[in-house]
């Protein structure tokens, strides 16, 4: 809820909100106490942990209180509080799908950008002392919000949109609602061409997934020792591989590009490819904002037809092939992005370069 006084805006969560997360509490004794009757102390150290960390950062993220004012931005927290100047913050982002809100601002004073891809809850996640979220009243998603914030109605460091804007113009603070080409995305550390990385979700999915099945297989063949139970679960053991593989070639990789070819690379695995052997074409991609993309295939990979070769056409040979998405700057921040973008404006520039031929391109006159 907002405050005004001419002078100041106070940005807070409403009275409802201690509602919720009595609510909250409650599910987080219960899980408590069903941890207890396990008996196993290991596990409810852990789970106690862990419990206790989700309270903390609930209390934390929904419970502070936001002071405005023209010269910055105060944040109080208990008996934490901090000053901030305008000028001292770095990002101040008019976003869409600011977790359980349609839309808000971001405001933090880390150097380090926030990315372009979806919310922004794992930035603010990563820097919880430096970087806030404020919503906006009444522009709850449904899709993203829990039962109980929506069946009461709380607000959580809410203000009214209208109401911010109008005090973030007269006090000269400008708040940027889209944006600009940063080719430093593009490049890695090496200066090699990049596509830009896909955030951790699907890095964490990869990594929980190939533990999951090391430590099946390890209780198959080193506890069980039971023919009977390895065959009856090997077809369950054989679908998790395949999920897993699908998720490495498909969404957890990156494309690193230079002159010679291209890399793909997943985690510590990599595969090159030098552009002799490689065909480049532009596809229509439903997954880029533009609608269109680049397909690379391998060319000793086997006969395909010009009219098979879709953007489909690399989930069906993920061995052989692979993806690049165009993306559209200009967008609002917080928009979601699609896997694997790449600038055409820089691709193309480069494959012009490296005289790498491109497919698709319209000839020139």
């Amino acid at each position: 809820m907002e405050e005004e006084n001419n002078r100041i805006l106070v940005v807070k969560s409403d009275e409802k909100w201690m509602k919720c997360n009595i609510i909250a509490v409650i599910e987080i004794g219960v899980c408590w106490m069903v941890s207890i009757i396990s008996g196993d102390v290991i596990f409810i150290v852990f789970l106690g942990i862990l419990l206790s960390t989700i309270s903390l950062w609930i209390l934390w993220s929904e419970g502070k209180v936001l002071i405005l004012d023209e010269t910055g931005c105060t944040v109080k927290f208990l008996k934490y509080k901090k000053y901030m100047k305008w000028d001292e913050i770095e990002t101040k982002q008019l976003r869409v799908n600011m977790g359980m809100y349609y839309e808000g601002v971001l405001l933090s004073r880390c150097k380090e950008k926030p990315p372009n891809t979806g919310k922004s809850d794992w930035y603010v996640l990563k820097h919880p002392l430096s970087s806030f979220q404020v919503n906006f009243t009444g522009m709850h998603n449904p899709h993203l919000s829990p039962n109980r914030y929506v069946s009461v109605k709380a607000e959580m460091c809410a203000i009214d949109k209208e109401l911010f804007l109008k005090k973030m113009e007269e006090w000269g603070v400008k708040i940027d609602s889209v944006r600009t080409l940063d080719r430093k995305i593009f490049f890695d550390k090496k200066g090699k061409m990049q596509t830009k990385r896909n955030g951790y979700g699907w890095k964490c999915l990869t990594f929980c997934l190939g533990i999951v099945l090391i430590y099946l297989l390890e209780l198959f063949i080193f506890v069980l020792k039971s023919g009977v139970l390895i065959v009856v679960f090997s077809p369950f053991l054989i679908a998790l591989f395949i999920i897993l593989s699908i998720v490495c070639l498909e969404k957890s990789y990156i494309l690193k590009m230079d002159k010679k070819g291209c890399t793909r690379k997943v985690f510590f695995l990599s595969k090159r490819y030098p552009w002799k052997d490689l065909r480049v074409k532009l596809v229509a991609s439903e997954k880029s904002h533009c609608g269109e993309g680049v397909l690379f295939i391998k060319k000793k990979s086997g006969n395909s037809s010009s009219a098979s070769e879709t953007f489909s056409y690399a989930s069906l040979h993920p061995y052989s092939s692979f993806v690049a998405n165009f993306e559209v700057f200009g967008k609002m921040y917080g928009e979601k992005d699609a896997l694997h973008e790449i600038s055409k404006e820089l691709f193309l520039e480069k494959m012009k370069e490296w005289g790498v031929e491109v497919e698709g391109l319209p000839k020139e006159e």
